[in-house]
């Protein structure tokens, strides 16, 4: 009857403070490697940081492309080729970046072409050239010449208000799917 009484209330109250010590014992060393590792953590979100700065200096906003379709457009002059066409596409929207295609239809000589790859490779920001087609070739004394079709793609990083209204988009979608 002791027991019942005294000691079995005592006991089970013991063995539930037991595993609350258990517990909190647990919790405590999981924070401490955390705390220990915060240094390591810090110094990856930096340099995570950094990389997205970089990544984001290579994906012109909307204000940049205007300038970066002029240099697309001047180097293309200063490689002396001639441009017939210059126009700009729709934009293909992606998850945080937009493609931004440009039709270019240039005529000058092979090497003056490639040049003008070349260059358009170089740039600082991401310029993809694709669909080059190269036709009617006249052959000149010294250099072959022809005319040149591409469609450049540059990308734009999405501000805030462009990715929220492409989430809203993405769930008007999904939930017009649904039904």
């Amino acid at each position: 009857i002791c027991w019942q009484y005294m000691y079995k209330p005592n006991y089970e109250e013991h063995e539930k403070l037991q595993e609350s010590i258990e517990d909190l014992q647990v919790k405590i060393t999981n924070e401490q490697r955390l705390a220990r590792n915060l240094k390591t953590f810090r110094e990856e979100v930096k340099v995570l940081d950094q990389t997205l700065n970089r990544a984001l200096r290579e994906l012109p906003d909307k204000r940049e492309i205007p300038d970066l379709l002029k240099s697309i457009s001047t180097l293309a002059r200063d490689a002396g080729l001639k441009v017939s066409l210059f126009k700009t596409n729709p934009e293909r929207i992606k998850d945080f970046y937009a493609e931004v295609p440009v039709e270019i239809s240039l005529k000058g000589t092979f090497h003056q072409v490639a040049s003008f790859f070349d260059e358009v490779g170089a740039l600082e920001r991401i310029v993809n050239i694709g669909g080059i087609e190269l036709a009617n070739p006249k052959i000149e004394p010294d250099q072959v010449e022809v005319a040149a079709k591409c469609v450049a793609t540059t990308f734009r990083y999405l501000d805030d208000e462009e990715r929220a209204r492409q989430e809203t988009a993405k769930t008007t979608s999904k939930k017009k799917r649904r039904r």
